[in-house]
């Protein structure tokens, strides 16, 4: 009976401190470097005003692509959405886009209204948000970059935007290119100031 008690007493203690880590990791952001294949040279050799095709020669193909197809009614059973759409080497971005656009079988009359008023856009992502596990097994330092290329309605680059995720849930721009550079078109919540070493650090390829 003692030795029952014992175990179970350990089972306990184990599957606490596994809770207790696996909390200590989500409060940490946890994350890591997706792309490895990316090199800071090649970032800086987008501009804007670039066309897809020159993008992809330079950085390769993105690992995704979403774009916001506007607001939804409460109601809305089935919203229009194009966040994070895989690729795979017989993905094309252009007509798949421009089939959703095009596309006038709105999921709701909000969707209908606010679709006549936004411009066709893409955002192409080239850098993965790590997944819990791979966090874990990946970054003992348990920071990541993100990267995200922005393209107009002609699918030509408009901004350029890198931000680096640390401990706490930390998160600063390390890189921008923008058409505008006074608007922070991604968060209006940070402080835009470009960290070039940074930047160079989390892409060296």
């Amino acid at each position: 009976m003692k030795n029952h008690f014992q175990k179970a007493i350990g089972v306990v203690c184990f599957v606490a401190s596994m809770l207790c880590l696996a909390l200590t990791m989500m409060c940490c952001h946890s994350g890591f470097n997706a792309n490895k294949n990316i090199h800071y040279s090649d970032v800086e050799k987008i501009h804007i005003g670039m066309p897809l095709d020159s993008v992809v020669l330079i950085l390769g193909q993105p690992y995704a692509f979403s774009s916001d197809l506007g607001c939804h009614d409460l109601t809305c059973k089935n919203p229009r959405v194009v966040s994070e759409i895989k690729m795979t080497k017989g993905t094309d971005v252009v007509h798949y886009v421009d089939s959703i656009y095009q596309d006038t079988n709105y999921c709701c009359e909000a969707n209908r209204e606010n679709m006549r008023n936004i411009e066709k856009h893409v955002t192409l992502d080239y850098t993965e948000e790590p997944s819990f596990l791979k966090s874990i097994f990946n970054s003992p330092m348990f920071t990541y970059p993100m990267l995200w290329i922005h393209l107009d309605s002609n699918y030509r680059v408009s901004e350029v935007y890198a931000k680096y995720y640390g401990k706490g849930w930390d998160e600063k721009c390390i890189y921008s290119l923008s058409e505008n550079p006074a608007k922070d078109s991604q968060d209006n919540n940070i402080e835009l100031i470009v960290d070039t070493t940074l930047f160079r650090k989390c892409f060296p390829k």
